[in-house]
């Protein structure tokens, strides 16, 4: 049950799928990553050369560290290949139900008996995505968050059929990986942390559709306030550490008057029919990005992920 997986088989070269892939080859694994075109997988090795030196600019790893873990990853055009071999398969390919459902029935064929299967989507019901593999007490629910190779957190969800060892395994992985995993009791739609985060924009965008302050200042109040209080203590544990009658009491007078949105706001849909989709087009929703403010951003992502990782570990007794 202890250390990570000897070889990981990851389906799709994208974003997330480099960084978990990153995750792992820190973590010791062997990794073969798939991606059919070459100008898909030439765009995945700029991102995992880049995933690495920001994580050796900013003290996370060694160069020769970086350097064994670049060694350790394969990019490959044949999934069956990608697979082969693997104790653990990760999926992690467009947002639809039908393609990952074909995808993880592929896999399942051509990886070993024994490799266990798991998708990072948290948006599909895991049971559809089960029905079509001939094992699902194999497969699970891997969810990963933006940056990967960065962020701790990683939710593990049972599907109806996955077998409590899986469960189980998924959690050691994870741990072996340097993660934090968050096991849910069952699944829903966006698992924990994507629904919590949702829960929080709603509440900001109805803030500043309110004319009560302007988008930066909602991010400042958060990574100034929230983000650094909730890093060290949970929302539970924050409001233990306050009083639970103070709690109630402004509990009662705030749930009322919160957001209750169903639909996304309309500013937020004029910026994607306007094809302005963030950082990537060069403008959403905190305005104009130049390459250099977005460069800007990324790096204080990644220094500051990377504080925050060390400091919990340090509190709580463990290397890092």
């Amino acid at each position: 049950m202890s250390g990570a997986p000897a070889r990981v088989g990851v389906l799709g070269a994208g974003t997330m799928g480099c960084g978990i892939a990153l995750s792992f080859a820190l973590a010791g694994s062997l990794v073969r990553i798939h991606a059919r075109r070459e100008a898909a997988r030439d765009r995945a090795r700029r991102r995992l050369a880049a995933g690495l030196d920001a994580l050796v600019a900013h003290g996370g790893i060694a160069r020769d560290a970086a350097g064994s873990a670049g060694a350790r990853v394969e990019l490959v055009a044949d999934g069956d290949e990608a697979v082969a071999g693997a104790a653990l398969v990760v999926e992690s390919i467009v947002e639809d139900l039908a393609v990952k459902a074909e995808v993880l029935g592929r896999a399942e064929a051509a990886a070993p008996p024994d490799a266990l299967l798991t998708t990072n989507t948290s948006s599909l019901p895991l049971a559809a995505l089960s029905e079509s593999l001939r094992d699902p007490g194999r497969f699970a629910a891997l969810h990963w968050f933006n940056p990967a190779e960065l962020v701790e957190l990683v939710e593990i969800v049972a599907a109806p059929a996955t077998a409590p060892a899986t469960v189980e395994q998924l959690v050691a992985w994870s741990r072996a990986a340097g993660k934090t995993p968050v096991r849910l009791e069952r699944d829903a739609p966006g698992f924990v942390a994507n629904r919590l985060q949702y829960a929080l924009i709603r509440e900001a965008y109805a803030l500043v559709e309110a004319g009560v302050c302007d988008a930066a200042a909602v991010d400042a109040a958060v990574t100034a306030g929230l983000g650094s209080r909730w890093a060290a203590v949970g929302p539970f544990e924050s409001m233990d550490l306050a009083g639970l009658d103070v709690h109630l009491a402004v509990a009662g007078r705030l749930f009322p008057l919160l957001a209750a949105d169903e639909s996304p706001p309309a500013h937020l849909r004029a910026l994607v029919e306007a094809g302005d989709l963030g950082v990537e087009t060069g403008r959403g929703l905190r305005g104009d990005y130049s390459p250099d403010a977005t460069d800007a951003i990324a790096r204080r992502r990644a220094s500051t992920l990377l504080a925050l990782s060390r400091l919990r570990a340090s509190a709580a007794g463990e290397p890092r």
